[in-house]
Parts: structure tokens; C-alpha cells; sequence
């Protein structure tokens, strides 16, 4: 696996590493460690800044490999000198890497990892693209929300997120939030997608769920709690001037408001 782990360099970013070693177990690959800075905005050397800081940074992540005697992951420094989401996007279209991991703040809060930047990225990243909020402690991705608006690509995205999530216990719940009103045209397009994924080698459990309700956003956090979900996946999709969902019925917001990782699946 090749893996792009974007990092500011905040204490609050640590959280990422066990997510990262997480996704590499089993495998043999490169955690790239990337970081922009803006030099010709700094009253500091933020070049030398940002090398120190780095080098801590390796020095952190191979001290966690080696405490989970992990073998054959190849750390790679990628420092640049830029605003953050046009390097890391001119990153991802270069070397296209499996993943993107990168941490994400709350609504507000400004930085290299605010809410606003994760959410831009989401719609324009090239590959799945996988945001923890900082807040969030860590556990295994065991349950997985996959919501789904019938997109004709909801099988291979479905796929990318067993490839992905490969080294955990995986139980994923694919659940379309309807409208009254919507109930049997959902409910054919549910079966079909079940027929379809019936048919795969997805090394796990998939279980296939409609939630009637009038407010789609509501029962998407309230499905989160009761399921005890771990993460949410989704396709991203471009409406207007705005990223909405399901036909405006729930947004990115609602997405980032639930305070669990969220991975995005572009489309093939």
C-alpha cells in the first residue's frame, strides 16, 4: 500500500499514526509523510521550522512501527513549499497513492487541517480519501456506514472500502436514508444492489438497510449511536455551487457533525 499521511506537526495530529500502521498491517508499502508550508509568510525560517519538525515526525512514526514490530513500510519525507491543498492535490495526481489520510478540524477552527480544506479536498481527491477529526479517539474500523443514494458506482465503491479497510473485522452496513413517500422505489434499487454485491468476494458482513424517516441527517446520527458505527463512507457528489447529498436532503456538515472518520470514495 502506498499511503499519503498528511501532517501538520500538532500533538493533535499523532492520532493518525495508529490508523496509518492500522492500514499498512499485512502489507509492505510507504507511509509519505507530507507537509506544506508557506515560507514567504512567515516571520520564522518556516523551511527549517518545518525539516525539525519532520524529523521528529519520523522519528515518532518508526518508533511506533517498531514497537508493533512492523516490517517492509518505507517512510518518505515530502516537504513543500505552497498552500496545502494545491500541494497535496499536485501530490496525489503524481504519484497516485491507495489513500489519503489526514486529520480535520471542527467548524471554525483555522489551520493547515481546518474543516474547510478536508471538505474541498474530498470533492477534487483523485483517491479515497480517509478524515479523522481530531478529537476522535481511536478505535478499530470495525463498523462501517456506507450511505448510499443508489449510485450506479456503489459496487466498486463498496469494494475500494473492503480493499481498504482489509485489515479489520469488517461489518458494513449499507443504508439508504428515504423520505416518506420514497419507500418502494428504494426498496427495489436496496435489492438490487444486494444481488450485485452477492456475486463479490468482499471478505466480510454486509448488512442492507432502508431508515424511513423526515429528516435524513437526524436518523443518520441516530443510526451512528445505536450501531455504535466507527466510520462513515460515501461517494461524493457536486450539486451547483454546493457538495450536497441525496438530493439536498443531507450535506457535508451533517457528515463531519457526526465526529467519526469519514472515508470518501471518488468515482471511477
Amino acid at each position: 500500500m502506498k499511503l499519503i499521511l498528511a501532517t501538520d506537526f500538532s500533538h493533535e495530529n499523532q492520532m493518525l499514526v495508529p490508523y496509518a500502521l492500522d492500514l499498512m498491517k499485512g502489507t509492505e508499502g510507504q507511509i509519505i509523510l507530507f507537509h506544506a508550508y508557506l515560507d514567504h509568510f512567515e516571520v520564522i525560517d518556516a523551511k527549517t521550522h518545518a525539516e525539525q519538525s519532520m524529523k521528529e515526525s519520523i522519528d515518532y512514526l518508526n518508533g511506533e512501527i517498531a514497537k508493533q514490530g512492523l516490517t517492509g513500510i518505507e517512510i518518505i519525507p515530502m516537504l513543500m513549499d505552497g498552500y496545502p491543498e494545491e500541494e497535496l492535490l499536485r501530490l496525489t495526481r503524481d504519484i497516485q497513492p491507495d489513500l489519503v489520510l489526514m486529520g480535520t478540524r471542527g467548524r471554525g477552527r483555522k489551520g493547515f487541517l481546518e474543516g474547510s480544506l478536508s471538505k474541498s479536498l474530498m470533492s477534487k481527491s483523485p483517491v479515497p480519501l480517509l478524515s479523522i477529526h481530531e478529537e476522535y479517539q481511536y478505535k478499530p474500523n470495525n463498523e462501517v456506514l456506507y450511505v448510499t443514494n443508489f449510485d450506479k458506482n456503489d459496487a466498486t465503491s463498496i469494494a475500494k472500502i473492503f480493499e481498504i479497510l482489509k485489515p479489520y473485522r469488517l461489518h458494513l452496513h449499507v443504508v439508504s436514508f428515504v423520505m416518506d413517500g420514497e419507500p418502494n422505489k428504494a426498496a427495489k434499487a436496496m435489492k438490487e444492489l444486494e444481488e450485485t454485491l452477492k456475486y463479490m468476494n468482499l471478505n466480510g458482513e454486509i448488512c442492507f438497510k432502508l431508515v424511513y424517516n423526515s429528516s435524513p441527517r437526524d436518523a443518520m446520527k441516530a443510526y451512528c449511536m445505536e450501531n455504535s458505527i466507527s466510520l462513515a463512507a460515501f461517494i461524493p457528489h457536486r450539486k451547483h455551487l454546493y457538495h450536497l447529498f441525496f438530493k439536498d436532503k443531507v450535506t457535508k456538515n451533517d457528515f463531519f457533525d457526526l465526529h467519526i472518520p469519514l472515508l470518501v470514495i471518488p468515482k471511477a
